[in-house]
Parts: structure tokens; C-alpha cells; sequence
């Protein structure tokens, strides 16, 4: 048979580490649900994305090529967009065509130009650098910082920067001389200016000025035209593309077209950002808001669970010690009623049976006090107790409480100051004379010998006073049941009186406060 489980002290902190832990589940298997919702449709409008973007290369290749005569601007116009995609996506190209690669997508600067016109909607041209050696010049310290990484921006459901690739860096430059060939598509920058995309691009202020020293007699500009930007004229460009060794290909795409010219082109896969790399700073917050989240929430259970913890522990506590108490105080007057019982029986004096016989009925009458007391104290704490109110003179009932007391208080030599007037309440006559009587009683059983009770009655309060025989430390701890002490036991006290008074105002809509002021002790009733 298994031992009854004892109810021991709780403990806050541990109410509140174990809600924490179930608060903390909670929280985080929301938290994942939100996270594998959010991520999951970051993924797929990414590969969404990706996959319109890899289609929409295709198509313009397919565009080009499908030409009776491609010329050299078609393949510069195809050069510029497979650099750009590079560096929005990651993604790198290589194309065929007639079996001869014409572009790919490596590290070049494609220049468009705009020349003056009066026409409405002037052409715009484009050429590709002619020799990459030139890009040299753009390779110092101080115009690689001026680096900015071009916004992936998805317009299929709307703009937004979502879902980012693998973004890579692109100067923007503005070109003021250059030697351009219309033939090639080719060109050769003189003097450029590099654009600080991040505050001066709106501005249009230059930056850093790069110049190329040019031989105007070399050889290399056969076929060149010089152009000079003149204000009107409207020159830029952008580096950008891959460097080094082509990235490998996962994909070949072969085909003629109209005309049955062959034409093809091999691709990567894009490079799409991870969810985890895009929100990196989000996700951070987000777990920094989860965890003060968990502590502040679980608060609010942890403290219920506390309170309730706490309850049963104290009506634990209450219990055994009222059991206690209980005990203890019937084991006296019992003992005493054994031993007086003995002596009745061991002695034949007609005299001191008459004696012990006196002294077991004033046990006998000592313990049916208490049990009688510990009754009317059950019955108060019931608050399923019928309550008949009715209009009842309080003077008349305080009156006659101090009467019922004379006996003890004429044998402690004590006064009571008590001016009888009326006050007249709605209120059950029974359970208010008891409280009242139990106050009364209280008062004549600790007051000091010899020192006065001061009753005073108007229409808010009863106030009941009397010098404490010994000291009261904690005044509210008396209305405990079974607080009292020592003066009360010589008295025969059950230290339930306080109790039963309070019990039963409380029932009747009142309220009972006590306090100590030195060595006065005060009771106050606030009808």
C-alpha cells in the first residue's frame, strides 16, 4: 500500500519552469509552422522566378537568332542582357551560333549610347568594350569601392526584392569621350566617370574620373570614330559579369532556326539566396521576440498555477494544524478528566468525591465549549448558511452581550465604558449576537486585570477596545483559528472567538479589522 502523498511548500520558480516548458513548445511549434509556411513560399516563388527568368533569356536568344542576318548590334544587345542577368541571377550563358560562340555572359563593359537627335524616340546603340585589357584602368581601390549590387526585383506579382539571388557587384559609369566602331559593336572608353550608385546616382554626380591614355595614330583605331559627350548626348555603362573560369553548365539547348542556321546556347543553374541568408536579421529578431515572449507569457500561467499550488497548501496547512490545535487543546481537559476519575475512584471521602466529581463536570463543560465552538466555526465557514436578516437594534444587542459577560468581568475587576444608544441594522439577529459576543468575551478574557473595555457604537462602526494582558505582535494573525496565548489557555479559551466573529460577519456583509497600538488591542466592526 502506497504512503499518502505529503503536500509540501510550492516553489514560484519551479510553477514557472515547468509552464515555461509548455509555453515554450507551444510557441515554437507555432513559430515553425510560420517559418516552414514562410520559407516554403519563399522557395517556391523562387524557383517561380527563377524559372521565368531562365524562359525569358531563351526567348530573347531565340529572338536574335532567329534572323535571316544577325549583325553585330544584335549580338552586343544580347551581350548586355546575358551580363545583366548574370548579375541579377547568378545564372551564366554561353551562345552559339552557326557553330561559332558569339557572346557569354564573362566580365565586360557594355556601353549604350544615345546620339543628339531631333526625332522623338532617338536609337540607342550598344557596344561592348573592344579589348578587356581597358578594364584595368577600372580596377583601383578607389573605384572598386564605389561597387554596388544590382536589385532583383520581381515584377510578376507585383514589385518586390524577393526572392534575392546571388547578387554581384556592377560599377556604373558614365562616358564622356570614347571611340566607338558601328561595325563591330565595339568601342574604346577615353574618359569615363564611375558613379557612387548608393548617393550620388540620382545626382548624377561623377565620383572618380578614370582616363585611358589612347594613341590617336595606333593602329587599333581603324575603323574607331571619336564621340564626345556634349551634354546632350547621352553615354553609360556598367561592368559587370563573371570572372575567370566559366561556371559549369547544367544545361545545352540546340536548335536552327527559320533560315536553318544553327544556333544554341549552354547555361548554369541560378544561384537563388537561401531563406535562412535573405531574413538572416529577421529570423534573428524573430527567435530574440520568441523567447521574451515565452518569458513574459508564461508568466500568467505559472503564476495561476503558483496561487492554486500555494491554496492547497495552505488548506493543508490549515488543516493539520487546526487538527493539531484540536488535539491538543481536548488532550488537556481529557487527562485532567482521567486523573480526577482515578482519584474519584481510589478515594472514599464523601468530601473530595464531591471534589473530582465538580472538577470532571467543569472538564466535561470546558470540552463541550470547544466542541460546540469548533461547531459554530464549521457553520460560518459554510457560506451555503441561510441568512434571515432583519431589522435588529445593535445598542440593545451589545448591551446585552457585555451583560452575558459580567461574571468574568467582575472577576478580572474590570470596567466596561459603554453608552448604550440605538443603531438599527438589517441583519440576522443569531449570527450577528454571536460575533458580537465572541468580541465581547475576547475582550474580557485577554484584557489586563484591573484596566478597562471601552465599547463605542454609531451608525458606521462598533469599536471595541482593552488593554492587552500580554503583548500582541501580529494583531491579524488572532483571527486565525485556534491563535492564542498563554493568558487565554488559564482562561480556558478555545482561540476560536476571533475566528467565529469574523466568519460570521463576514456572512452577514460586514467587516471585522483588529490591530494593536501598543499595548491597547482594537477591535473594529464596519457595518
Amino acid at each position: 500500500m502506497k504512503g499518502r502523498k505529503t503536500i509540501k511548500k510550492p516553489s514560484f520558480l519551479i510553477s514557472y519552469w515547468q509552464c515555461l516548458a509548455v509555453v515554450a513548445a507551444f510557441l515554437a511549434l507555432i513559430g515553425l509552422m510560420i517559418y516552414s509556411s514562410v520559407s516554403g513560399e519563399y522557395n517556391n516563388r523562387a524557383a517561380r522566378r527563377s524559372g521565368y527568368d531562365s524562359a525569358a533569356i531563351g526567348r530573347s536568344i531565340a529572338t536574335t537568332f532567329n534572323k535571316e542576318n544577325v549583325t553585330a548590334q544584335d549580338i552586343v544587345i544580347l551581350k548586355n542582357q546575358l551580363v545583366w542577368h548574370y548579375s541579377s541571377t547568378g545564372q551564366a550563358f554561353e551562345v552559339y551560333y552557326n557553330k561559332q560562340k558569339v557572346a557569354d555572359s564573362s566580365r565586360t563593359m557594355i556601353m549604350h549610347y544615345c546620339p543628339e537627335s531631333f526625332e522623338e524616340e532617338p536609337p540607342i546603340y550598344f557596344f561592348e568594350l573592344a579589348d578587356i585589357k581597358y578594364l584595368q584602368y577600372f580596377d583601383t581601390p578607389e573605384v572598386q569601392k564605389l561597387k554596388a549590387v544590382v536589385p532583383v526585383i520581381d515584377l510578376s506579382d507585383g514589385a518586390t526584392l524577393n526572392p534575392k539571388y546571388d547578387e554581384q557587384p556592377v560599377l556604373e559609369i558614365g562616358v564622356k569621350e570614347a571611340y566607338i566602331n558601328m561595325e563591330t559593336g565595339k568601342f574604346i572608353p577615353v574618359v569615363c566617370y564611375v558613379l557612387d550608385t548608393q548617393s550620388a546616382h540620382e545626382l548624377n554626380i561623377s565620383s572618380v574620373t578614370v582616363s585611358i591614355p589612347i594613341d590617336k595614330n595606333s593602329p587599333e583605331l581603324k575603323g574607331y570614330t571619336y564621340i564626345k559627350s556634349n551634354g546632350i548626348d547621352n553615354f553609360s555603362a556598367s561592368i559587370e559579369g563573371f570572372e575567370g573560369a566559366a561556371p559549369e553548365y547544367i544545361d545545352n539547348t540546340a536548335t536552327r532556326n527559320d533560315f536553318d542556321v544553327f544556333y544554341g546556347y549552354k547555361s548554369s543553374y541560378i544561384k537563388v539566396k537561401s531563406f535562412e541568408d535573405v531574413y538572416k536579421t529577421w529570423i534573428m529578431a524573430g527567435n530574440c521576440a520568441l523567447v521574451v515572449l515565452m518569458l513574459a507569457l508564461s508568466l500568467i500561467p505559472a503564476s495561476l498555477l503558483y496561487n492554486r499550488r500555494k491554496r492547497n497548501y495552505e488548506i493543508f496547512e490549515y488543516r493539520r494544524k487546526t487538527t493539531d490545535a484540536m488535539a491538543h487543546d481536548l488532550k488537556t481537559p481529557m487527562a485532567a478528566i482521567l486523573s480526577y476519575a482515578e482519584n474519584f475512584e481510589n478515594n472514599k471521602d464523601t468530601d473530595k468525591q464531591k471534589f473530582y466529581v465538580s472538577k470532571i463536570t467543569e472538564k466535561v463543560w470546558q470540552m463541550n465549549k470547544m466542541v460546540n465552538n469548533m461547531l459554530d466555526f464549521s457553520r460560518g465557514e459554510n457560506t451555503s448558511v441561510a441568512v434571515k436578516k432583519a431589522p435588529v437594534d445593535i445598542g440593545v444587542v451589545l448591551a446585552d452581550c457585555i451583560s452575558e459577560n459580567d461574571h468574568e468581568i467582575t472577576k478580572r475587576k474590570l470596567t466596561v465604558n459603554y453608552t448604550k444608544s440605538s443603531v438599527t441594522v438589517d441583519t440576522d439577529k443569531e449570527l450577528f449576537t454571536q460575533a458580537v459576543g465572541n468580541l465581547i468575551n475576547n475582550a474580557a478574557l485577554y484584557a489586563k486585570e484591573g484596566t478597562e473595555i471601552s465599547v463605542t457604537l454609531d451608525s458606521a462602526r462598533i469599536v471595541i477596545s482593552n488593554v492587552a494582558a500580554s503583548a500582541v505582535e501580529d494583531a491579524e494573525a488572532m483571527k486565525q483559528p485556534f491563535a492564542k496565548g498563554d493568558e487565554s489557555r488559564r482562561n480556558y479559551g478555545s482561540g476560536l472567538g476571533l475566528a467565529i466573529a469574523e466568519n460570521n460577519l463576514v456572512l452577514l456583509g460586514f467587516k471585522l479589522d483588529v490591530k494593536s497600538e501598543g499595548d491597547k488591542f482594537v477591535v473594529t466592526v464596519t457595518l
